[in-house]
């Protein structure tokens, strides 16, 4: 034994030698003070990080932290993945060009999605007609830098409407100059971000019309809590905890709008260039609420299966130049041990197998010897690897409303076949195509993670073939029809943008195409029966009312037609929840001469 022990104290200062450079690394990168660096000036864009640290909730988690804001839009540049990598802030706050950054060899770690959806539209001024990206091949388009985010909502949903974006008129402008631009009539449209362009357009007394990006291609998250994937493996616990508590502040900021705007104005700078920084605040809670979906989505929640398909838009749209398994770069917060092993890790654990080696050969080479029982009383060294699989996610309640209050189930049409519209219009490809004449073109559009609801299969299928092939005669040589869906969300913010809509949370399904589409008048009595000027439309009115849905009709002559049809989500809440057997209400304005519906001229083909 006495050789064994000698063994191991020459075999110590080796040790120690090879584990001080990774024992003083992990402790080099938990520094005392923690940067968190934002994409943007202080303002509500970013209220629940100065509510975890006004509110006490890093403190709680025994963390020092500061929080470093960023510039406005035209006002320099500060990019906080480059702060990050350098080692200047631990997290960060970033956009989708996160994504990219990871495909160019930056080893992000993507912590939360703090807002479900970007908000990026195409805005328009309101005495314009372009309102879907086949419209914008007639516009001046004000284009960003190719990098910039903003751009790439632009080009990857032209390329979803299958349009070349180098087609377009391109006016290159200057961030932050876009509301400028659109006002002197230098573009037509421009893509731009719902934190601060409405609010710069109505400065300037500019109406507006939109139109959403992620209506013809996968929906975007906004912005990310990120850090480096090399900080997480080092520091696991204290990611976590500041995960953790960044949640916990995003939700107190949005359950307490009044005293944390408060706080922004009084204890921060104003925004550059905003006159009345307490309305600019109120109106940006109204955004967050909007984009984050809180309280119905919980904040962080992501969907590996929608990274992925982000990840395909932008690779499509040449922003990647190749793609990654999320698993790689998308944090996952309920795993207990992840397969990201550090190489200090993996030095650590090797050298115990070497010391546990080391230990069973001299206790070998001993039992060749006799030996006290009291010798091989010592303590034991055993040495495991466990890595459980990662616990399952937790579960997302459906709906969204106006109230916070739990939703009450809504009862289902009478006849709830299916709860899943994709298979559906799916099984109707080839039929569909078939209706199509020779030199148009014909595509379905199905978004992967389309709401479940309750309604009748048949039913749907038969509506959507009629419409088909209502559509068909008029498409010309070239001529598009697309069949697609989408998941479709009206709230307080948005609603009156769109004639006809209701508030709720709504599986879509759209018959689109870039026919000669109807003039205004024809439009008003599309729902007429005894004057649409195509009859499946005016049918589908009172057969959605009977499926427990509604059918919104969008159209402009030398653009093309859309028929939206509106499905309620499963378990939506109790702000959209209708029953089965009430009357629908009609769109917004009626005929003088009958009680059918008109549908006013649309401000968008979505």
């Amino acid at each position: 034994m006495s050789s064994l022990v000698a063994s191991l104290r020459r075999l110590a200062p080796v040790l120690l030698l090879a584990l001080a450079p990774a024992l003083a690394a992990r402790a080099d990168d938990a520094p005392s003070t923690l940067v968190l660096q934002l994409s943007g000036p202080a303002q509500f864009q970013y209220a629940g990080y100065f509510a975890a640290l006004w509110k006490g909730f890093y403190n709680e988690a025994g963390l020092l932290v500061e929080i470093r804001p960023g510039s406005a839009p035209g006002q320099g540049n500060v990019d906080p993945a480059h702060e990050v990598a350098e080692g200047h802030a631990q997290f960060g706050v970033g956009s989708m060009s996160l994504v990219t950054r990871t495909a160019q060899g930056l080893p992000l770690l993507l912590l939360a999605p703090i807002f479900q959806s970007s908000g990026v539209m195409i805005f328009s001024r309101a005495d314009s007609d372009f309102a879907n990206p086949g419209a914008l091949l007639k516009a001046r388009v004000g284009r960003l830098p190719a990098t910039d985010v903003l751009d790439l909502e632009l080009v990857t949903a032209l390329q979803g409407d299958g349009i070349d974006p180098d087609k377009l008129r391109s006016v290159p402008v200057e961030p932050g100059q876009a509301a400028a631009a659109l006002a002197d009539r230098s573009v037509d449209a421009v893509p731009a971000s719902p934190w601060n362009f409405p609010w710069a357009a109505h400065a300037r007394n500019l109406a507006l019309k939109s139109f959403s990006p992620a209506d013809y291609r996968v929906e975007f998250y906004g912005d990310t809590l990120f850090t480096l994937a090399r900080f997480e493996r080092a520091n696991p616990e204290l990611v976590k905890s500041f995960r953790a508590a960044t949640l916990k502040g995003w939700a107190y900021a949005l359950d307490h709008v009044d005293e944390i705007s408060g706080r922004l104005v009084s204890d921060l700078p104003p925004p550059p260039g905003i006159a009345d920084p307490a309305a600019y605040n109120k109106y940006q809670a109204e955004v967050a609420k909007a984009l984050s979906r809180y309280p119905t989505v919980p904040f962080g929640h992501s969907s590996p299966e929608r990274w992925s398909t982000i990840e395909a838009s932008l690779a499509s749209s040449g922003a990647l130049v190749r793609v990654a398994d999320p698993d790689s770069f998308v944090y996952d917060p309920d795993a207990r041990a992840h397969w990201r092993i550090d190489w200090r890790d993996g030095v650590i654990a090797g050298l115990a197998l070497l010391l546990a080696a080391a230990v069973a050969a001299a206790v070998q080479r001993r039992r060749r010897q006799p030996v006290p029982a009291a010798a091989l009383s010592g303590a034991q060294t055993v040495v495991a690897l466990s890595l459980p699989l990662p616990a399952p996610p937790p579960e997302i309640v459906a709906g969204i409303g106006a109230d916070t209050k739990p939703p009450a189930p809504p009862r289902p049409p009478e006849k709830p076949v299916t709860a899943e519209l994709n298979p559906v219009i799916a099984g109707l490809e080839a039929a569909l195509r078939d209706k199509i004449p020779l030199g148009a073109n014909f595509r379905l559009s199905l978004f992967p993670e389309l709401w479940p609801c309750r309604t009748d299969g048949e039913a749907v299928a038969a509506l959507v073939t009629d419409l088909v092939a209502a559509a068909a005669p008029d498409l010309r040589a070239d001529d598009t029809l697309i069949v697609g869906t989408r998941n479709a969300v009206f709230d307080r913010v948005n609603v009156d943008e769109f004639p006809g809509a209701r508030i709720g949370e709504f599986a879509r399904v759209t018959i689109r195409d870039n026919g000669p589409g109807f003039t205004e008048s024809q439009l008003e009595r599309i729902f007429d029966p005894t004057a649409s000027a195509r009859q499946a439309v005016a049918a589908s009115w009172p057969a959605m009312a009977k499926l427990g849905g509604y059918v919104r009709a969008e159209s402009a002559q030398g653009v093309g037609t859309a028929i939206h049809l509106y499905f309620p989500r499963v378990a939506e809440s109790s702000a959209s929840a209708r029953r089965a057997d009430e009357p629908i209400a009609p769109p917004r304005r009626y005929r003088a001469s009958g009680s059918r519906p008109t549908q006013r001229r649309s401000r968008s083909l979505r």
